[in-house]
Formats: C-alpha cells, structure tokens, sequence
C-alpha cells in the first residue's frame, strides 16, 4: 500500500503508542528530521500551525481520547514505524 523508496537498508524506528500523547512527539521528531517548519507542514496540510502545535504536543480531542481509550479497553496495541530523513534511529521520548 505505501510505497517507501529504499526502506530496506533504512533504519525504520519503531514506537508503541499506548495514549494520543505519544504520538505528539513522534510527529515532530519526523517532522524536524525532515527539516521542515511546522508553518511549512501546517500550510501542507491545510490547518493552521496552531493546530499542528497541539499535535506535536499531544493535545487530543474528544474522539481521538475515545479512540484510544477504545483500543486500550479492546487490548489493541497502536505501532508507529517512520523513516527518518537521515537514515539514523531518532530519539522519541514517549
């Protein structure tokens, strides 16, 4: 389904995410490995970095809390795979 060019020789770090806050800061561990400004990915994206801001730092919304709290009830573990942009494992701190 995704088509990542050359993943095989690159180091795809791996995230367990138990609440929305720890995706917070996979986003912008991506994000800044890829040298982008959050006004640059939020214009990307159509939202206002406002809200990319509360991404990054893990602010949920009502549904995304009743999402996980639904998975979690369920025993369904959420992983993260990304590839950063330099090819060397980022430290995320979840």
């Amino acid at each position: 389904m995704w088509d990542y060019p050359d993943t095989e020789d690159a180091i795809m770090p791996t995230v367990q995410v138990r609440k929305f806050r720890d995706i917070g800061p996979v986003i912008k561990a991506v994000r800044e490995s890829h040298a982008v400004r959050q006004e640059d990915l939020a214009e990307r994206l159509a939202f206002s970095r406002d809200y990319l801001i509360d991404l990054e730092k893990g602010k949920g919304s009502l549904y995304i809390t009743r999402l996980f709290r639904t998975l979690n009830e369920l025993g369904i573990t959420v992983t993260l795979t990304y590839e950063a942009q330099d090819g060397k494992a980022s430290n995320v701190d979840t």
